[in-house]
Formats: C-alpha cells, structure tokens, sequence
C-alpha cells in the first residue's frame, strides 16, 4: 500500500506556474533578506531615540566572559532591535496592526481614549510602595519627629490610568496603594486630591497633569497645610504650542500636540528659584526648555535634586518643604504665593544623609511629600540613607 501511495503514477506534478512563483518568491525573500543585513552592517548606530526619549542599545563588548555565559548574545539581540534600520516606521506599522487590525485597547503597554495616552499599569508593586513607605519613614525619622512647629502631610498624585479603569482597561490597585501608604506613614496627615481631579486635568500626550487645570488641588493642598488664605489664586494664563509629551513617541503614531499653559503673576515673576547643585539662581519658568528634550522641564528647569524658591512679597515668614516628583514642578508655584521660601527636594537625587548640610528648616516648616502612583509603583530609583 505504501509503495503504491508512493509511487510516481500517484503523486501531483508540479505545474511550471507554480514552480516559477515559489523560485520567485524564494529570490525576493533572500533578496530582502540580504538587503537587510547589508543595512544592519552599514547602518550608524543610533546613540538614543528621540521619540522614546531614550538610549539606545549599542554593539556589545565581545568577551570571554560574556560567551560563557551567554549574555553577549542577549546583548547583542537588544542592540539589533534597537538599531534595526527603519525601526520607528517599523514601529509604526506594528502600532497600527496591534490597535486597528488586531483591535487591542493598548499596545506596548500605552493605551488610546478619546485622544488621551496613557501608561497601563497590571500589577501594584507591592515591594516598591513598601520601599517609597521605608524612604519616607528614614525622612522622617530624622529629621521630622521632633519637630517644634509645623505638621507633616503627604499626598498621592494618581496617573491617568486611574480615570481608564472604568473603561475595561487593567490598571493598578489604587485602593490598596493608597491603603498601604496610609497604613505604613500613621504619623503623617493624608490629603486626598484623587476627588479633585479628572483625566482631561492631564496632558493628552504627556503622563502630567497641566497646570492651568489643577488650580482645585492646590487649593485643597493649601487649605490642609494652613495657606489657602495667603493665596489669590490670581493668574495669567499664557500658552506654548506643539507640546509633544512622552507618550507621543512611545505609542508610535501620529498624535496631535499639546498645548502647555504655564499661570504667572507679578508674585510669581518676582519670586527666584536657587538651585544648590548648581550654586545658580532663576526663575520659576525656564521657557528656553521648551525647545529641549522634554518641553515639561520648563516648570522649575525639570528634574533637579534641591531647590528653594524665595517670595520675596511674602506676607509670612512660614516656610514649605516638599519631597517631590515632576507632578510638583508645576504645582509647587502655585503655593509660592503662600509662604516666604519652599524647599523642594527630590530623593531621586539627592541621599537623604545630605540634606542636613543644607540649612533646611526641618523644626519649622511645614512638610509635604507629594508622589504619583507611578513612581510609588517604581520607587526603588528613590536613594537609601547614604545614596
């Protein structure tokens, strides 16, 4: 029966057609592929992509070592997706394929609603909440449970995810989060700004929120620190355009801009802003970073590990001290009207062992920590005791 089957009387012939379509197709697939790879060869690695606002990998240091156990090879695989020629309309396409073909509510982890783009996040980090909660408590313990005059609060920032949750997207645990943080900070006051906010209080294409919508949460900030009274809540609004956020490269499509508004008054633009990592002063908007990298740096210059802002129309001598993240450039200046200097300080930068160098008025001011979900569900960038 086998023979039979076999047998030449038995099988298919190939048609010409057919055998000419598959030589073609094989010619143009190992054509593809050879283009390619000269590509690859000739291609100047690219140092950082500007769209991820982020570096690139580069061609892996061939050792001994590295062979044995293998992760050359792992090196090498990241360095070859990260400088694959055309790799941005590559992603582009796959962006495409994953949203409007494969109909997919997120794709590498940025989600789309209504024009808003924001990070998905699966899973509460537990280890990273208790690790913001230990950084915090080593803060505190130090510097704050003996103090003479003023009180200690801290607040979350929740990120627009929150607002998706609703929508049949996955999102983080807020509850259980902000149940931890409360939990584990007791001798801390919790101002809660989740009520005051919406997801249109948000960059569509950036992670921040935008500063003109969030005039209600510093209010009730200032209202629980004891400065709402000090505080006209009395601005110009005034506006850069083509604001493009960090989402608008990540999620690889062709987005529409923002427009970042940044308030002034004649209190603002006479308060100056002294930055002790650089020994320099400026102002509370630095407009020439809107051309940079990430036009958000424009409130308080962007990330900068110790700053202190002096009002010098201050009707107190009270002082502020705010342990921030970025979410604080934009809303810390509108506190500024409220008291004679604000500390803003980010343990991002600076180990905490460091700042009793630094004259700060930890027996009298009031003190804020202030933290978005997303660097408590990421915090171990947060530096210990002694860095």
């Amino acid at each position: 029966m086998d023979k039979q089957k076999n047998s030449p009387e038995t099988m298919v012939p190939v048609k010409k057609g057919d055998r000419v379509r598959n030589i073609a197709v094989t010619v143009v697939f190992a054509l593809f592929i050879g283009v390619f790879f000269l590509l690859c060869l000739t291609h100047q690695p690219l140092e950082k992509s500007e769209s991820e606002r982020r570096p690139l990998a580069q061609f892996p240091e061939i050792t001994w070592e590295g062979i044995l156990d293998v992760s050359v090879m792992a090196d090498f695989d990241e360095y070859v997706m990260d400088q694959f020629p055309f790799r941005e309309g590559f992603r582009k396409l796959y962006t495409v394929y994953q949203m409007y073909v494969m109909n997919r509510k997120d794709t590498n982890n940025i989600a789309m609603e209504n024009g808003y783009l924001a990070e998905i996040k699966k899973d509460l980090n537990e280890k990273s909440v208790n690790n913001a909660i230990e950084k915090i408590r080593l803060i505190y313990e130090k510097y704050l449970q003996e103090k003479a005059n003023g009180d200690v609060y801290f607040s979350i920032v929740p990120d627009k995810g929150y607002f998706l949750a609703d929508k049949g997207y996955l999102s983080l645990d807020y509850d259980k989060l902000v149940s931890m943080m409360r939990e584990g900070l007791t001798e801390l006051e919790y101002i809660d700004i989740f009520g005051e906010l919406s997801l249109e209080d948000y960059y569509k294409t950036d992670t921040h929120w935008s500063q003109d919508k969030i005039s209600a949460v510093a209010m009730k900030i200032a209202e629980a620190i004891g400065c709402k009274d000090r505080l006209s809540n009395n601005y110009v609004v005034n506006a850069l355009e083509n604001f493009y956020g960090v989402y608008a490269g990540q999620i690889a499509l062709d987005v529409k801009p923002d427009t970042l508004y940044y308030l002034t008054s004649d209190i603002l633009d006479a308060c100056t802003v002294y930055d002790y990592e650089t020994g320099k002063t400026g102002k509370i908007y630095d407009l020439a970073k809107f051309e940079g990298t990430d036009g958000y740096d424009v409130f308080l210059s962007g990330t900068r590990a110790l700053l202190r802002i002096d009002n010098p129309n201050a009707t107190t001598d009270e002082e502020l001290i705010v342990f921030r993240d970025s979410f604080g450039s934009s809303l810390i200046p509108l506190l500024a009207e409220g008291y004679k200097s604000i500390y803003i300080v980010d343990i991002r930068y600076v180990a905490p062992s460091l700042l009793g160098r630094f004259k700060i008025p930890f027996e009298s001011a009031d003190v804020l920590f202030m933290y978005s979900t997303l660097i408590l569900d990421s915090s171990f960038g947060f530096k210990g005791w002694n860095g």
